[in-house]
């Protein structure tokens, strides 16, 4: 094709036909210019075409880990939940020594227990992880996921700082209050009574403060942190659909 163009200029110079020439050397640029545009639009939607296939790859793998934290932090949310009803129940019984009597060692023993479960919440993040230290949340088009997601860690970190906080005071708690559960007779331990922690001050403040107070609180957030979980998953499944 380039031999074809130099050979036809070169026979309209030979025949003196500059004018021709020159618009004939116009068309062939403007020729060349109209390829080379093609050739960069092609270049560009192919370019585009892999950044969508990459971002709906990443999409379906945040989805997958997404769903899964969900998942983990309902358990963790109805684990809390048990604990607060628990310390509730067991508050109820502080003004009332009469129910209190009538309530089997062994009942409330496992109210105590449960009222003293503390789950923390360990998420799978190391899909999100990658995309952000990689760069590659940047391949994500919309703007409201990507905010979210680069706030994601830090939401889970104020979501369970009362967790945290229960789970370092608590430990001083089941030490302390499980010795004083001991009975002791001539120096030697002969049995041990769950009910002597119904009188114990510790407990009663630890009851209120840990397990109802600030549980209660706690349970706000990971509720509102599920939420946001479950806004960004549905961003996910948006842009799945627009990107398939």
């Amino acid at each position: 094709m380039i031999k074809l163009f130099r050979n036809i200029r070169k026979n309209l110079l030979n025949e003196g036909k500059t004018s021709k020439y020159f618009k004939y050397a116009i068309g062939e640029i403007v020729l060349v210019v109209i390829g080379i545009l093609i050739a960069l639009q092609i270049n560009n939607w192919n370019s585009e075409r892999i950044l969508k296939k990459e971002e709906l790859n990443i999409l379906k793998d945040l989805k997958v880990e997404i769903t899964d934290n969900i998942s983990s932090l309902d358990s963790v949310i109805t684990q809390h939940e048990k604990s607060y009803n628990a310390a509730l129940k067991i508050d109820s019984l502080f003004d009332n020594r009469q129910a209190f009597e009538k309530v089997q060692d062994s009942v409330f023993s496992n109210l105590g227990s449960t009222m003293n479960m503390n789950h923390t919440f360990d998420p799978k993040n190391g899909i999100l992880k990658s995309i952000i230290s990689s760069g590659q949340i940047s391949y994500l088009s919309n703007k409201e996921l990507k905010y979210k997601l680069a706030s994601f860690e830090d939401e889970i970190i104020d979501a369970f700082e009362d967790t945290y906080r229960i789970e370092e005071w608590r430990n001083n708690l089941t030490t302390t209050l499980y010795t004083k559960g001991y009975i002791i007779k001539n120096s030697k331990i002969d049995g041990f009574d769950i009910k002597k922690y119904y009188d114990d001050p510790q407990f009663r403040m630890y009851t209120k403060v840990l397990f109802i107070n600030i549980r209660s609180q706690g349970l706000k957030e990971e509720r509102q942190l599920k939420k946001n979980m479950i806004s960004i998953l549905d961003l996910i499944n948006e842009e799945i659909l627009k990107a398939q």
